[in-house]
């Protein structure tokens, strides 16, 4: 009933929220998001897995259907046409009988339930990521306040043991000098550390844009204390994933020369406060120093799955929606019909969409990855750019790992900032217009007046 309830709350803040605007419908999507982790931990029952698939609802029914400006038509050409056939080739799918009904639900859910969400990120202009960043600052804030709480009190105080939280109880596996240390990796809000870690780093492009744009003094010093939040909420997941591709967007910011002198000097004190934090921690400072060459190593060594090229020469088609294991909740996973799980998110692609379904998302990401970013006079051309390193980052992780498509709240911004990438912005978006033909002059005669026939 508390769960019905949830789903019911989420459904109603998302529609409300966005028929007042995309930004604010947007913005409430990602809150149900941040705390949907923690919620169903506590919430243990089968409605609690679709909180945030209400409020994703909510959103969708004030947004999807309102027909695009007409200025906006020509530059959101392609990706509407990229985004209905990410979600045509699915739901042609859907009519194989390969698994059943239910896993087959469940797998077009994890396939096309967000990709809509690439429409939602094609309508977002500049001054509305200003505003999705003013929101994810307070969001990751309070996740901050979750993470240092459990950091210092436990996690068993938010998150109790059961089915749901079992991933976050077998991740106690930082270590001191060859020994286990016992320190859990923090997951904040989320479902588990790797979520939180993930969408930490998502969001720093977006973070940093609306920090360089130096509108007002308490704006500025929101976003720069959101930004330590953030970078310091990483080390307390512990993810070496996302530590890895943090370090590459702070040192991609501070050799850009975009940010001015007074800007560069308050980076490095930020950084220096970070990395005095980290060093007088022993807990976060093993994890950093975890990133060794040969931890590497084994880590690609675990999800290379070479088994699956074995698993193509068989089901050239896939095993159906749902038959490649991607978010199949534990009270369905005894329908699965030949279970091949793999810890590989294209290989899961292939599973359940053939390989049809993944040369269709490799063609889309490569056509992503190389549209123009625009003039570099735009003050938000870096924030772009650093959008364009984080999103394939994270989309080359998906050859190690499952859950880039499907993570909450994180596959949202992933697909919102793709969209930011694909379609041009402000002037760029008149450069892509076509050009229109001046009307021909009126007929006058030497007085100015027209000639009556």
């Amino acid at each position: 009933m508390v769960a019905l309830l949830l789903c019911g709350i989420a459904f109603v803040a998302a529609y409300v929220c966005g028929r007042r605007s995309l930004v604010a419908g947007i913005g409430a999507v990602m809150a149900v998001g941040y705390f949907y982790g923690i919620t169903r931990a506590n919430v243990t029952s089968t409605f609690s897995h679709f909180i945030f698939d209400s409020a994703v609802l909510g959103v969708y029914v004030t947004q999807l259907f309102k027909p695009f400006p007409p200025e906006d038509l020509e530059r959101t050409r392609q990706l509407r046409h990229w985004t209905v056939l990410l979600i045509g080739w699915p739901l042609l799918m859907l009519l194989l009988p390969l698994q059943d009904p239910m896993v087959r639900l469940v797998g077009l859910r994890a396939n096309v339930f967000f990709a809509p969400f690439l429409l939602l990120g094609a309508r977002l202009r500049r001054e509305d990521f200003y505003g999705i960043a003013r929101i994810l600052a307070v969001l990751n804030l309070v996740a901050f306040a979750f993470a240092l709480a459990e950091f210092f009190f436990g996690l068993p105080y938010f998150y109790p043991r059961n089915d749901v939280t079992d991933i976050i109880y077998r991740s106690n596996d930082i270590r001191a000098s060859g020994s286990l240390l016992g320190a859990f990796r923090i997951p904040a809000t989320f479902p588990n550390a790797s979520v939180y870690a993930s969408t930490m780093v998502i969001s720093v492009p977006v973070l940093l844009g609306a920090w360089l744009q130096n509108r007002t003094y308490r704006e500025r010093l929101l976003f720069t204390v959101a930004l330590f939040a953030t970078v310091l909420g990483v080390f307390l997941s512990a993810s070496r994933t996302s530590l890895m591709l943090l370090f590459i967007l702070l040192m991609m910011t501070m050799i850009s020369g975009r940010m001015g002198a007074v800007g560069r000097v308050a980076w490095i004190f930020m950084l220096a406060g970070i990395a005095w934090v980290v060093s007088i921690d022993e807990r976060l400072f093993l994890r950093l120093m975890s990133l060794s060459p040969d931890a590497v190593i084994e880590r690609l060594s675990w999800s290379m799955n070479w088994g699956v090229f074995d698993h193509v020469a068989k089901y050239p088609m896939g095993n159906g929606l749902g038959g490649g294991g991607s978010s199949i909740p534990h009270f369905l996973l005894h329908l699965v019909r030949n279970p091949m799980p793999v810890e590989n998110q294209y290989a899961t692609i292939m599973l359940e969409q053939g390989l049809p379904g993944l040369l269709i998302w490799l063609a889309f990401i490569i056509w992503v990855l190389t549209r123009p970013l625009g003039p570099r006079r735009d003050s938000w051309h870096f924030p772009r750019l650093l959008a364009r390193i984080a999103c394939a980052l994270y989309l080359a992780t998906g050859f190690i790992g499952v859950g880039l498509f499907t993570a909450i709240p994180f596959t949202i911004m992933l697909f919102m900032w793709m969209a930011w990438l694909a379609v041009p912005q402000g002037q760029e978006a008149e450069a892509t217009l076509p050009a229109r033909a001046a009307p021909p002059p009126e007929p006058r005669l030497a007085y100015g007046r027209f000639r009556h026939a």
